[in-house]
């Protein structure tokens, strides 16, 4: 049966695939059950998409894992910090190797794999090629992590890939594709050029034609890093296939010139309720933002120096900002207006917290969701949520990126309150700024 998505859509679908275990955790009382149980769930999950979208994606094999890595597999609660993927389609010819976003509760993935931006790592120091420039700590750490997992059978990704490679079933100009959105966004390209590098220790017959398809992704390394990545790609040994909506945040994070388009991306929707009131005249969120954009400057090694550079080219993707999200945002923040909270609380707090929340859950959207369409993938998502509700943990709720910016700004959980409750609230005490 030949599939409805072409091979680009199939590699997207199989990139988005691989967050299953996003926003979920694992009690466990024993220091193992819970990343037992975890790494069952991925697994299945998986399972189910490869033999439920087949319609959608064509046929795919398991080529190695899925496996899950927790930065603290012992702990009381266990949630994934990184999870990759691959897999081989033998009619394309295409094998996918898909890495995980950022997990919503991964401290450790916000705070170390995605920030960790004050300090860089020569690449000569982690592949042996000379005057290749830099990559962010964060991103270093979290490529060693991928290279060093191991699935059940005790294999490297690497070390499955040079048996896969080596077997007679792959035929010589296979494409391995290296794929993943936002944390997997700078992973992919970084990892694909890793293997590019190191192809002779995992591909010494040269079976292979690597490429990657980033999506999302903040700048992984510097200057140099990028214009040594840009000859690789000239020089045919890895094809790049970047693309980024163009009001997503996170894409825009790390290089200078990016870093200053965040505050207008939403200017024309969510305006200032008032040219009197100071601390209303611009967006609440600009405050953070602001603050984002200064520690950007002051964090990188080099002195008044931002030496971040995203690589090239890469495909601008039109996003258009979500109405239907924003009233969300907007009924959530009436519902809080309309608590019996002090006057002189409301009157400090709403003005500005309504203008952050509405960001915020823009910003989640166009970084996640908004992605579906643009990348023209809605029907397989549709059909992946189905399977993850199917599988989910018992008693575990599963938020949309803008429900769950929302309860994390507002404390307020969009699935606990009625419906009516919400539009009662809207109607009766609407939210600064509300825009019809």
């Amino acid at each position: 049966m030949t599939p409805t998505y072409s091979r680009e859509q199939q590699i997207y679908s199989l990139s988005f695939s691989t967050n299953s275990a996003f926003g979920l955790s694992w009690p466990q009382s024993d220091c193992k059950s819970g990343m037992a149980a975890m790494q069952s769930y991925v697994t299945k999950v998986s399972k189910d998409v490869l033999a439920q979208t087949t319609t959608l994606i064509g046929t795919w094999n398991f080529v190695w894992g899925p496996v899950v890595y927790a930065q603290n597999p012992t702990s009381n609660s266990v949630h994934a910090d990184n999870t990759m993927g691959a897999y081989y389609n033998p009619s394309e010819q295409l094998l996918v190797i898909s890495i995980a976003g950022t997990n919503s509760i991964s401290t450790y993935g916000w705070l170390v794999q995605d920030f960790s931006v004050n300090s860089l790592v020569e690449w000569e120091s982690i592949t042996g090629v000379s005057y290749s420039g830099h990559i962010a700590k964060g991103t270093s750490i979290g490529l060693q992590i991928l290279l060093s997992m191991k699935d059940d059978t005790g294999n490297t990704l690497l070390e499955s890939l040079r048996s896969y490679i080596a077997s007679n079933t792959i035929p010589t100009g296979i494409e391995i594709a290296v794929t993943g959105h936002s944390l997997g966004g700078a992973l992919a390209p970084t990892l694909a050029l890793y293997l590019s590098d190191k192809k002779a220790t995992w591909d010494p017959s040269n079976k292979a034609q690597l490429s990657t398809y980033p999506t999302a992704g903040p700048t992984p390394g510097d200057k140099d890093f990028a214009t040594y990545y840009q000859k690789q790609i000239k020089a045919n040994k890895i094809a790049y296939h970047s693309k980024y909506n163009t009001i997503d945040v996170v894409p825009h994070a790390w290089q200078r010139s990016d870093l200053a388009q965040i505050p207008t991306f939403y200017e024309q929707h969510i305006k200032p309720s008032s040219a009197d009131t100071p601390n209303q005249s611009i967006l609440g969120s600009l405050v953070t933002l602001a603050s984002f954009i200064a520690m950007a400057d002051k964090i990188v090694v080099v002195p008044h120096k931002n030496p971040y550079q995203q690589i090239q080219p890469s495909t601008p993707l039109q996003g258009t900002f979500d109405n239907s999200v924003d009233l969300k945002a907007i009924a959530a923040i009436a519902f809080v207006s309309a608590l019996n909270l002090p006057k002189n609380l409301k009157d400090a707090y709403l003005p500005v917290i309504s203008q952050f929340t509405r960001f915020v859950a823009q910003a989640a959207t166009q970084h996640t969701t908004a992605y579906y369409p643009l990348l023209d993938i809605v029907n397989f998502m549709t059909a992946y949520k189905n399977i993850i509700n199917n599988n989910k943990p018992k008693d575990s709720t599963v938020l949309t990126p803008d429900e769950l910016a929302i309860k994390d700004t507002l404390k307020v959980d969009l699935n606990e309150i009625e419906v009516a409750d919400l539009v009662l609230a809207y109607q009766q005490n609407k939210a600064p700024n509300d825009s019809e």
